[in-house]
């Protein structure tokens, strides 16, 4: 496995386990408390759990995530072959 490879497979869910716990810490803290009894600490508090916790599932979700999705594909891919459906855009 090639060190760009590795990396990959780690920087993209840390980015993406950051960017949406931030989100959805941010939404329901405030859905919790209201604007009135929003605090940054509190906030912060309620990201950090979640990102602690969303992190390592991303790690192991994401390849489970991503072998479904090729079959999936496959398998759709398979079907509109065999009824003799062709992709007739041209994606350049």
């Amino acid at each position: 496995m090639n060190k760009v490879f590795l990396i990959e497979r780690l920087l993209m869910p840390f980015i993406l386990s950051i960017l949406m716990t931030c989100v959805i810490s941010l939404v329901s803290i405030i859905k919790a408390l209201g604007l009135q009894g929003f605090t940054a600490v509190g906030w912060l508090n309620a990201w950090l759990w979640s990102w602690c916790v969303a992190f390592p599932t991303l790690l192991v979700l994401l390849p489970l995530v991503r072998r479904f999705t090729q079959s999936i594909l496959h398998k759709v891919t398979a079907n509109a072959e065999q009824h003799g459906l062709h992709n007739t855009h041209n994606r350049s």
